[in-house]
């Protein structure tokens, strides 16, 4: 128990002198918030270049805890599950530009995996008398979206069958 204890106090002092350390390259705002130096400059490198960048290296390098890179108003969103390693290669790569890393509850392959279970259920959703009109997964929010007209039907049977991982929201969508 100390042991767990001194380990957390440590961490939080480091974390602490890093983000007041105004050389720092990177600050951390808000609870998982991390900030590249380049926020608040001039933008050096193309936003979405820098997205596709960290897109590729998150899915290739990164896939247990990337969900998603996307320009954004005040430069490019990464969402992340908390991961000091792709924090660090983003804040060494791409200190010159403005990258926001937040916190995300699943990453890409998680919401792959459930997106997948969804469209092979298509026929037992079918059976059911659950006609599933589109898939799609937000990683933003870290849900995988599905599209049906019987939305009141649908939803008490997606939570039960997709109970644990990544969740299934239900929205209301006429067939294309």
């Amino acid at each position: 128990m100390r042991r767990v204890l001194v380990v957390t106090l440590l961490l939080g002092l480091t974390a602490c002198s890093a983000s007041a350390d105004p050389s720092s390259s990177a600050s951390s705002g808000a609870a998982g918030l991390v900030k590249t130096a380049g926020c608040g400059a001039s933008a050096s490198v193309d936003p979405v270049e820098v997205a596709a960048q960290i897109g590729t290296k998150g899915e290739a390098d990164f896939a247990a805890v990337f969900a998603g890179a996307r320009v954004g108003d005040d430069g490019v969103e990464v969402y992340r599950k908390p991961s000091a390693d792709l924090d660090t290669w983003i804040t060494a790569t791409f200190a010159t530009s403005c990258v926001i890393v937040h916190e995300a509850k699943f990453s890409a392959a998680e919401l792959a995996k459930r997106y997948a279970q969804v469209n092979d259920d298509n026929t037992y959703w079918a059976e059911q008398g659950v006609h599933v009109n589109s898939v799609s997964s937000d990683f933003v929010r870290g849900v995988v979206v599905v599209g049906t007209s019987e939305v009141e039907k649908a939803k008490p049977l997606f939570a039960a069958r997709y109970a644990d991982g990544a969740p299934v929201e239900v929205v209301d969508e006429a067939p294309a």
